[in-house]
């Protein structure tokens, strides 16, 4: 009886291991980090922004092709996110990679928060938006989060972290945006 209870355990073990998730290892870089884009489609049309790329390169974009527009809480793959780097047609500044570091280790604390205040401010004025990605290994694609959305209509991501980003990412580019 010993040897059939070690022997029904043996297999226990290869089948757990053979039925297994398999470990997904997370791109080393990703492509975009941190993303303000702003549209309006009253008195004329305007589409520009600008990304955080994981190089530490902000870099800017206008009237872009088949941008993928997303929102709170959607799923983007790599090549998607690469695409929108190819999209950015100029640098417009750079940040050091140790700063990169700190706002990236917000960015999962961030993706926690609910979207709140759902209200409509205006109208005419357009939308900015400020976001981040969050790498999802389970989905392999990364998480669009809303960090603050001004405009016609205003939301906000109530993680305090959140808070933290949008406004260094206002200081970032100071200038650059409608906010």
């Amino acid at each position: 009886m010993d040897l059939y209870k070690i022997g029904m355990v043996v297999l226990l073990l290869v089948l757990c291991l053979a039925c297994g998730k398999e470990e997904y290892d997370a791109p080393e870089e990703q492509p975009v980090y941190f993303e303000y884009h702003f549209i309006n489609h009253a008195w004329g049309y305007q589409d520009f922004g600008w990304l955080v790329a994981g190089d530490g390169k902000i870099r800017s974009f206008e009237y872009p092709d088949s941008y993928q527009r997303a929102m709170h809480g959607d799923f983007l793959s790599l090549e998607q996110l690469q695409h929108h780097v190819e999209q950015a047609d100029s640098i417009i500044g750079e940040i050091s990679q140790a700063v990169l570091e700190r706002k990236k280790d917000l960015i999962p604390a961030a993706a926690e928060g609910e979207i709140k205040d759902f209200q409509r401010q205006g109208a005419d004025m357009g939308v900015g938006v400020f976001a981040c990605y969050n790498y999802d290994p389970t989905e392999d694609a990364y998480q669009y989060i809303l960090l603050s959305m001004m405009g016609d209509h205003q939301r906000y991501n109530s993680a305090r972290e959140a808070d933290k980003l949008v406004d260094w990412l206002k200081e970032l580019v100071d200038g650059y945006s409608y906010y």
